[in-house]
């Protein structure tokens, strides 16, 4: 717990610190021009303070109203008695002294904090920073969620709850953010910021399908090889693993299985409803409120239809569950794996499985071989791998429990590179590096993790006969720490599934309370950038907001596609399909709810061209083959900065609605 509570402060403190910064820019924003205040105003003849503050209609109004003969006894009046044309020339000027005076601090503009205590601001410069201080918040949650999700992972089975209520968790923030967009204040504020709602949701689907997609075949990209299908033809199929022509754009790329190309229909057929909200506008006309209520009704229902159907399906055919499942469990069984030597290797005096800069300690590998091969015959049979597994005692607890011989499959799939149904000394050294190497990389969150690996024991009572011969690996770290960190990875192995369903919900309504809380902000901060910077909202929310809430999916998607396999290319590329199912079922139907409640203008329709020109390329290009060139990335990348000058042409030259 230790180590847990020690990144939990960090955050705090973290978080603590951009509010108090948020909250000081947010004051030096909302001071009047003090500058201007500090000069010399000019005199203004016999007009006195109390009537050079007065506004100028009072002023014409006091003027106009008042006997000729009463003002000549107002010493702070300036009263012609020649001719008109003075009177009127002395007005003019009094006017255009009152148009050069500063503005009282009455009249500037002001923000309205929201909730009463969070920090805004008028200046372009400030609602830039709340943008990042809020974004970085539902970064924060959305990982939170992501987390939850993953732990969840560990010990859900394929079924009701995998399929109805994870795959609504990844839409979560944004969805939470389309709602807030629409919900407060008039009808009149509503219509305008509900333009950061549907730049929400058009933001999101072009950068999921564009960056995530055509990122994840650059990442996972392999050899492509000619293989005879059953009716005599032949087809190019990626060889996982292998990367001999990495600048080749032809000859290289990656192939997906059926289910994956089933995913990419699924998400097509999912568009109807903007296609219905859109067929009204098709002549370029208007049409009525009501017409278009019931439209959007229409639209709503058919989106929740979908969503039903798509959460049935996932149900039915779990297998994209099962899929994640087993990266999640085989995450696991490595990471135990990893920490049981590391222990066995401390405990034998021969040092950590890493070195100090963080390196794979080949020496300590190597003996860590040399102990488990019993007949020294310089090759672990499956009965010695299953003695290690067993012996070692690090097989998962509860529904994820992995069975022994699968334990062993896995291990064997991962280090026997020859597949000749034994490790050899070198297939061990290099399996193990790789899986170092892959905790490495998925805990860069996580630093504690390495750090433990580096020279400390799980188990301080374990330490403390063996500190002797390993401080020397020891050094420069602070064993208070070491020791915390010790004792979170010791609850680690030994954690029921109750402390992990715990733990998760913990971690996933920590996120839903963050997203719901700071959704609000993050909508006014956009909405003011936008007044302040004459940027429509709509292109701020495109680019800003689903940096914040789909950071952790684009992250994930990319680290399965570098794995360079099949299986999880075929899983990330579902993961893309999944999330654009439920951003046009989940969001949009959210989305229409408000239009159809809150009685609104539907003028998005470049909106929906870029959100339909991006579904239909890129799930034509998924639905209609298993295997993707390299090349196809470039185009499907470029995708996200043409639909953005898109949208640009259609609503400022054509003006659109």
């Amino acid at each position: 717990m230790g180590g847990r509570n020690e990144r939990r402060r960090m955050h705090v403190g973290a978080l603590a610190a951009l509010a108090a910064t948020c909250f000081a820019l947010a004051a030096i924003t909302n001071i009047p021009g003090v500058a201007r205040h500090l000069s010399l105003l000019p005199s203004h003849g016999y007009a006195s303070s109390s009537s050079s503050s007065s506004s100028p209609s009072s002023s014409s109004r006091a003027s106009s109203s008042v006997p000729r003969h009463l003002l000549l006894d107002r010493p702070d009046t300036i009263v012609s008695v020649t001719d008109g044309r003075e009177e009127q020339e002395a007005a003019v000027q009094r006017d255009g002294e009152r148009l050069s005076e500063p503005p009282s601090p009455e009249k500037e503009e002001r923000c309205e904090e929201v909730y009463g205590f969070l920090p805004c601001s008028t200046s372009v410069g400030g609602n830039a920073f709340l943008m990042a201080a809020y974004g970085y918040i539902i970064l924060v949650a959305a990982r939170l969620i992501s987390d939850g999700s993953e732990l969840l992972l560990q010990v859900l089975d394929p079924g009701l709850i995998g399929g109805l209520f994870l795959p609504m968790l990844g839409a979560m923030p944004d969805t939470v953010l389309i709602l807030v967009s629409g919900l407060g204040g008039s009808k009149e504020q509503a219509q305008e910021e509900v333009l950061v709602g549907m730049g929400v949701l058009a933001g999101s689907t072009v950068m999921i399908l564009t960056v995530a997609w055509g990122g994840s075949l650059l990442c996972g990209r392999c050899d492509l090889e000619e293989k005879q299908r059953a009716n005599g033809g032949r087809d190019l199929v990626a060889k996982d693993k292998t990367l001999t022509r990495p600048w080749d754009m032809v000859r290289t790329g990656v192939t997906t299985d059926e289910q994956t190309r089933l995913g990419a229909w699924i998400m097509m057929g999912t568009v109807v409803p903007f296609v219905i909200m859109q067929v009204p506008f098709m002549d370029g006309g208007q049409y009525p409120e009501y017409q278009a209520r019931i439209t959007a009704l229409l639209g709503m229902l058919l989106s929740t239809a979908g969503l039903i159907a798509y959460c049935a399906y996932q149900v039915l055919s779990p297998w994209l569950q099962s899929s994640k499942i087993h990266y999640a469990r085989v995450h696991l069984m490595r990471t135990r794996a990893l920490h049981s030597l590391h222990d066995l290797a401390l405990k034998n005096t021969w040092g950590g499985l890493l070195n100090t800069d963080g390196t794979p300690n080949l020496e300590t590998i190597q003996r860590v071989f040399r102990h488990f091969d019993e007949d020294g015959n310089g090759t672990l049979s499956r009965s010695e791998l299953k003695g290690l597994v067993l012996g070692l005692g690090i097989r998962n607890q509860g529904p994820g429990d992995v069975p022994a011989d699968q334990e062993v499959a896995a291990w064997m799939r991962d280090f026997d590179s020859n597949s000749d149904g034994e490790i050899g000394h070198e297939e061990f050294v290099s399996g193990m590096q790789r899986w170092i190497a892959h905790l490495s990389s998925s805990a860069t969150h996580r630093p504690s993790t390495m750090s433990l690996l580096r020279g400390t024991s799980m188990d301080t009572k374990f330490l403390e006969g063996h500190l002797a011969n390993a401080k020397g690996q020891l050094e420069g770290l602070e064993q208070e720490l070491e020791e915390e960190v010790e004792d979170e990875e010791e609850e680690q192995v030994v954690k029921t599934p109750g402390q992990i369903y715990r733990e998760a919900i913990l971690l996933i309504a920590g996120g839903a309370v963050l997203v719901a809380v700071f959704a609000d902000p993050v909508i006014d901060s956009i909405t003011a950038f936008s007044r302040a910077s004459h940027i429509p909202a709509f292109f701020v929310a495109f680019v800003v907001t689903p940096l914040a809430s789909n950071a952790s999916e684009l992250v994930s998607s990319l680290y399965f596609a570098m794995k360079k396999r099949r299986r999880t290319i075929s899983l990330t590329y579902s993961q893309v399909y999944g999330a654009i199912t439920m951003n046009n079922t989940l969001c949009l139907g959210t989305f229409l709810a408000l239009i159809y409640f809150r009685g609104l203008a539907w003028q998005f329709s470049s909106e929906v061209v870029i959100i339909l020109l991006n579904t239909f390329i890129v799930g034509l290009l998924g639905g209609s083959r298993h295997t993707f060139t390299t090349w196809m990335a470039f185009p499907v990348l470029l995708l996200y900065p043409v639909s953005l000058a898109i949208v640009a042409y259609l609503d400022i030259c054509l003006r659109w609605q």
